[in-house]
């Protein structure tokens, strides 16, 4: 998703992890939603090894305003056994993309995370939808777009990110309005080889957004 170099570093303190935001200006991504969602997919990362390691994933989005670029801290707090969804997309994160059409619901499942919603508009595109705007909504967001990525993956789907549109503030009020949307669009996920050209008012430009 983020273009830049990469924008997050992991600490390890005993069975915590610790995730670190990497600030950096760009004019690209003013306010740094980029930056955050990608933080996002590498926490998701974080939580399926520790499921996969056999733990219990607790997840904590910290307000220290002494440290204010920790994102958040994983604690493998006691042992609970993989589920095979999070087996199957712990695998996933060692796949290439995947070729194959699929169905933009057939992904909505890969969501576990609180204040978010996989919300499919169209057979062939999901949108991100995070109850909140703010600082750990869009880590949240970019955590629920990457275990759809990773899911899509599993299943051979190829699927696109498309991040930058959200910075068009019309566009992205324009994406609520059509589709009736009850919270604030994050990303867009595009599965098979079409462009989200029906998601908004303006059709989108082409470019991929990497996970």
């Amino acid at each position: 998703m983020y273009s830049g170099s990469k924008p997050w570093v992991l600490e390890l303190h005993g069975r915590s992890v610790y995730l670190y935001e990497v600030p950096h200006r760009s004019s690209h991504d003013p306010l740094g939603m980029d930056r955050l969602l990608t933080c996002g997919a590498a926490l998701e990362h974080v939580v399926l090894a520790v499921r996969a390691a056999g733990w219990h994933a607790k997840i904590v989005f910290p307000h220290d305003h002494a440290n204010p670029d920790l994102v958040a801290v994983v604690k493998a707090d006691r042992r609970e056994p993989p589920r095979p969804d999070e087996l199957r997309q712990h695998r996933a994160t060692t796949f290439h993309e995947g070729t194959g059409d699929g169905e933009a619901r057939d992904l909505v499942t890969a969501n576990h995370w609180a204040g978010t919603e996989l919300h499919p508009v169209d057979d062939g595109t999901l949108v991100v939808v995070t109850v909140g705007d703010g600082r750990a909504d869009h880590v949240r967001g970019g955590a629920a777009l990457q275990g759809a990525v990773l899911a899509a993956r599993s299943a051979g789907m190829r699927v696109r990110p498309v991040v930058h549109l959200m910075h068009r503030q019309q566009w992205r009020a324009g994406l609520v309005e059509r589709h009736g949307l009850a919270g604030f669009p994050q990303a867009v996920l595009v599965v098979g080889a079409k462009d989200p050209d029906g998601a908004g008012p303006t059709a989108a430009s082409s470019g991929a957004a990497h996970s």
